[in-house]
């Protein structure tokens, strides 16, 4: 099976990010109804808590698309047999902050709304960061040794 191609597993991991993209726009555009719907289903105070999840979800969500964004770029030069090049060590890096400000909104929200799944999560995003600021060295350093090799070819 061939893994790294249009056609192979890369490819359709790529394809489905795409998917998972377009997926995330529509959650997003349809959050002032769909958190208004959860509300009622939960009988919560409607107004103060509302706000705070609509606008904690869309700073969440727009992030959480970034990064779903920028996977789809390596994706992308995976696909094309080059992943070693100074794009995806920029993209590595917006993956890391976008993954820390994530996870400095679920630490808000443990304060405001406590629950283990949000701690949880706050701490997925912070190992996230990490992983994608190690990674983003390991490929910076791999685009260096790449060009000193092209050039004395």
């Amino acid at each position: 099976m061939v893994i790294l191609d249009e056609k192979g597993l890369s490819g359709y991991v790529k394809r489905m990010l795409d998917l998972i993209f377009l997926g995330g726009i529509g959650i997003l555009l349809s959050l002032p109804w769909s958190v208004n719907w959860y509300m009622d289903q939960l009988s919560y105070e409607t107004n103060r808590n509302y706000w705070f999840l609509l606008i904690f979800l869309y700073v969440t969500g727009v992030f959480a698309l970034q990064i779903v964004y920028e996977v789809r770029r390596i994706f992308k030069t995976l696909n094309r047999h080059n992943p070693f090049m100074m794009d995806n060590v920029h993209s590595l890096k917006r993956i890391a902050i976008a993954s820390f400000i994530i996870s400095f909104c679920y630490a808000v929200k443990v304060v405001c709304f406590n629950s283990f799944f949000t701690i949880i999560i706050a701490m997925i995003f912070i190992i996230a960061g990490f992983f994608s600021i190690i990674l983003a060295e390991v490929f910076k350093q791999a685009v260096v040794v790449k060009e000193e090799n092209d050039l004395t070819v």
